[in-house]
């Protein structure tokens, strides 16, 4: 069982910002892992979608979160992209180490 200082360890490690911090505790804390679109994370934040893009991209940068963009049928009945999040796999980044 992992304690909750090993979770935040890669976070407290980095050099990340206050928002971008918030983000990957939400991810951590309210997610199962897998794939999760922007707007629901961004709402569990109290941020915009437009708002947590520089967090995003700072988890991005460090190696603690991987993104994914679809081109998907929108709720307008438009395509359009959409982002997906979710937290690296330790054992994936273990293994390209």
């Amino acid at each position: 069982m992992t304690t909750p200082t090993d979770v935040l360890e890669p976070a407290l490690a980095s050099g990340i910002s206050d928002r971008a911090f918030r983000l990957y505790c939400v991810l951590v804390l309210r997610t199962d892992g897998g794939w999760v679109s922007i707007p629901p994370v961004a709402a569990k934040c109290g941020l915009t979608s437009h708002q947590i893009r520089l967090p995003l991209a700072e988890l991005c940068a460090v190696g603690i979160v991987e993104r994914d963009r679809r081109y998907e049928t929108g709720d307008t009945g438009r395509k359009t992209w959409h982002t997906y999040v979710r937290l690296v796999d330790d054992t994936s980044a273990e293994a390209a180490a």
